[in-house]
C-alpha cells in the first residue's frame, strides 16, 4: 500500500513531538529510543522506518523547532514597512516564551551539537538559513527604514545580521537559566543598539 508524504511527514511530525515530551521531561541523555517508542504510541518498527535512531531525531527536533521561531522574520522581510530591528527581536522572543518547545530543550540541543556531528550540522543549517533570512530582513529594513541605497544596505546587513543572531541566542540562553528573567527588560536597550533611523 502507498502511502502520502502528509501521512509520512504527520508520522515524523508524533514521533518528534514524542521526543520533545521526553527530552524535556528526562533531558535528551536520559532519553532512550523505548522512552520514545512508548510515548509516541507507534512501534519500533515505525520509528525506524522515519528515523535512524535518537541522533537523527535529535537533529529533526532542532531543525524543525528553530526554523519554527523564524517564522516571524520571514513574514517581516515582504512587509512593507517592516517592523523596527528592537520589534522583531520582541516578536521572535515572545515566540520562543509561547512556544510548544521549552527553551531549555533548546539549550540541550545546543550542548548535544558540541560532541555530536550529526546534531552540529543540523545546529549548523539552522543557523545559517537564520542568518540568511535576517541578512534580508535587514536589506529591506536599511532601505525603507533607514533610507540607505542598496549598495550600502548589502554591504551593512551581514554584520547587522550577526548581531541579531547573537542577540536572539542569548535571549534563548538567558530565558533557559535565569529565574525570573524579564525577557521585556532589554526593549530599550535593543531599539538604542539596533533602531538606526
Amino acid at each position: 500500500m502507498k502511502v502520502s508524504s502528509e501521512y509520512m511527514q504527520a508520522k515524523r511530525d508524533q514521533i518528534a513531538r514524542a521526543a520533545i515530551e521526553q527530552f524535556s521531561r528526562r533531558g535528551i541523555h536520559l532519553t532512550s529510543m523505548a522512552n520514545i517508542i512508548e510515548a509516541s504510541e507507534l512501534s519500533a518498527g515505525t520509528i525506524y522506518i522515519h528515523f535512524k535512531g535518537k541522533n537523527e531525531i535529535i537533529a529533526y527536533v532542532a531543525r524543525t523547532t528553530f526554523s519554527g521561531l523564524f517564522a516571524e522574520v520571514e513574514a517581516a522581510v515582504t512587509t512593507e514597512p517592516p517592523p523596527r530591528p528592537s520589534e522583531l527581536i520582541d516578536l521572535i522572543t515572545s515566540r520562543i516564551a509561547t512556544a510548544d518547545i521549552p527553551s531549555g530543550l533548546l539549550i540541550q540541543v545546543w550542548g548535544e551539537a558540541v560532541s555530536n556531528q550529526e546534531v552540529r550540522r543540523a545546529a549548523n543549517s539552522v543557523y545559517e538559513q537564520a542568518l540568511d533570512t535576517l541578512r534580508e530582513y535587514c536589506v529591506a529594513w536599511m532601505l525603507s527604514g533607514e533610507g540607505k541605497g542598496l549598495p550600502t544596505a548589502r554591504r551593512e546587513a551581514p554584520a547587522r545580521a550577526h548581531l541579531m543572531v547573537s542577540l536572539i541566542y542569548a535571549q534563548i540562553l538567558q530565558m533557559s537559566l535565569i529565574d525570573g528573567y524579564d525577557t521585556g527588560s532589554l526593549s530599550a536597550e535593543l531599539a538604542t543598539l539596533l533602531d538606526r533611523s
